[in-house]
């Protein structure tokens, strides 16, 4: 609860940070490390950049305002990242929006040197990169990751494309109340502010972090890495979807954020 409070707390305190923030992904951004750079007023993509939100994988959900960021990317993008935990590179970060900025590694350090010492900001580089297959199914994600979950698997399952068999399978190895969860918290933010995300994203971490599954998914992905977790329920069909707004009720003290 502290570490959480603390973390969310921060995140919004550098939304609100009145100075340049100059995030650089040069590198791994997952997760946490999503939360105290998303935020930053430039956001700066190089070919090494490896984004993704990939809490479904361990019992819990897309937090640090994922729920804010990820539902206001169009055509049903945000949605399929924050179930899938899909990893992104900069070619997709710019295009969805998430980038403001692609520089090559290379150029990196004097970038950030001339940003410091006189806020220039040099423009973004051509991106010189393979085929995106998520670029390359936009639609077909933005025709499927709407509606509830159940809905979402059926139409990946009935698919021919390996896209979405790929996406089926991945989706089959990752937490089901994570995912039923996930998709009423993104349905929810969409007419939230960034402080009215965090403030949701808090409580509902509360009923998420004490469940089995949360246990068991950081201890198969995290710790023992057998990759094998057991969740409970089963699947998305054991869900009872009419308990689910259980998880969205008040738990604790609020952030109070200003």
């Amino acid at each position: 609860k502290n570490f959480l409070f603390k973390e969310y707390t921060h995140n919004y305190f550098i939304s609100q940070f009145s100075k340049p923030y100059l995030s650089i992904w040069n590198g791994i951004v997952m997760g946490g490390g999503v939360g105290l750079s998303v935020y930053g007023s430039t956001r700066i993509a190089s070919e090494k950049s490896r984004f993704a939100m990939p809490e479904t994988g361990i019992g819990f959900f897309p937090d640090v305002g994922g729920s804010y960021f990820l539902s206001r990317i169009s055509k049903g993008i945000g949605l399929y990242l924050g179930l899938t935990g899909k990893v992104i590179n900069a070619k997709e970060l710019v295009a969805f929006g998430l980038a403001t900025h692609f520089q090559y590694s290379e150029n990196i350090e004097k970038t950030k040197s001339r940003f410091i010492n006189n806020g220039f900001l040099p423009n973004s580089q051509n991106i010189i990169d393979g085929p995106s297959k998520v670029l390359s199914n936009l639609n077909f994600i933005q025709d499927t990751f709407r509606g509830d979950c159940i809905s979402i698997m059926n139409t990946l399952k009935n698919s021919s494309s390996e896209f979405a068999k790929n996406t089926y399978n991945n989706l089959l190895k990752r937490c089901p109340m994570s995912l039923a969860i996930t998709v009423e918290l993104l349905n929810r933010a969409k007419k939230l502010s960034l402080k009215e995300c965090l403030e949701m994203e808090y409580q509902l971490s509360q009923h998420m972090v004490y469940r089995d599954d949360f246990n068991n998914g950081v201890d198969a992905i995290l710790v023992s890495k057998n990759y094998n977790p057991a969740w409970s329920p089963a699947t998305i069909h054991d869900i009872n979807f009419a308990e689910i707004n259980k998880f969205f009720e008040p738990l604790i003290e609020v952030l109070n954020l200003k």
